[in-house]
């Protein structure tokens, strides 16, 4: 299949493929630890030592890739969000600000970890991430489709994509643009991007979906081949399974960005 059709196969019967997710021993086995453990930590320390408790939540904030980390993580869990300079706010990849506005250490000692809304908040979006790991072992460009789809709604300005690898992959991948562009001044990146593309496009469905059946037919055609499972280029860190990850953080480019006004 194409990844277009992919794309919409999986897009169609997501409720179905995460239930699927859901159903799995290891799955359902991390998902019950989580539950009954998270609600015990208190502070950044005890979150840390857990491994299980950190590895389960920085999978389902996309941060897996940063599991090593843990001098950035504890301080972005540390100063937390209050404090408009506190390295979460900083960041221009959202998602340790979401991390740390969901966890609250700094703010309420972790209460926010008591509350049954907010710890299956978390598991959802864990098992919304492990689905799109999945999909990358069919087809990788779907991977990329689903993530920018989850992410696309909270996308509010150029920096955040350029902070992150696959949002970054997606875009450049619709547009035509050579990976090499990653390597101009933001400003030049910011205005390639901008003037092809309204961003306010992201939060409109019809016009998001679209956007990612352009990216599914240009991906397709860049790989050459019509066929899922087209050898990805890497964009990331080596994964535990020894395959690049496809969704990963470099602490390089969302630091180099702190110097942007907040998202």
């Amino acid at each position: 299949m194409t990844t277009i059709t992919d794309l919409r196969l999986v897009t169609k019967n997501h409720d179905r493929y995460e239930q699927m997710i859901r159903q799995r021993p290891g799955v359902q086995r991390s998902i019950a630890y989580f539950q009954e453990n998270i609600g015990k930590i208190t502070s950044t320390e005890d979150f840390l030592k857990d491994d299980k408790l950190y590895r389960f939540v920085l999978d389902a904030f996309d941060l897996g890739s940063q599991a090593y980390a843990r001098g950035l993580i504890r301080k972005v869990l540390e100063e937390g969000v209050s404090d408009s300079a506190s390295t979460a706010n900083r960041m221009s990849d959202t998602k340790f600000r979401e991390m740390a506005t969901a966890l609250g250490f700094a703010e309420n000692g972790g209460a926010n970890l008591k509350q049954p809304a907010i710890v299956q908040a978390i598991i959802d979006r864990y098992v919304d991430v492990t689905l799109e790991v999945d999909s990358e072992e069919r087809n990788p460009a779907v991977r990329l489709g689903l993530y920018f789809q989850r992410r696309a709604p909270n996308i509010t300005n150029w920096y955040q994509v350029m902070a992150d690898r696959a949002l970054q992959k997606v875009v450049f991948t619709v547009l035509a643009l050579p990976e090499q562009t990653a390597m101009l001044n933001v400003d030049r990146q910011k205005e390639l991007m901008s003037k092809r593309i309204d961003i306010a496009d992201f939060q409109d469905p019809a016009k998001l979906a679209k956007l990612l059946d352009r990216f599914g037919a240009m991906y397709d055609v860049q790989n050459g081949s019509s066929t899922a499972g087209a050898a990805m280029p890497s964009i990331g860190p080596i994964a535990r399974s020894g395959r690049a990850s496809i969704i990963s953080i470099d602490p390089s480019i969302t630091m180099s960005l702190m110097s942007f006004p907040r998202f």
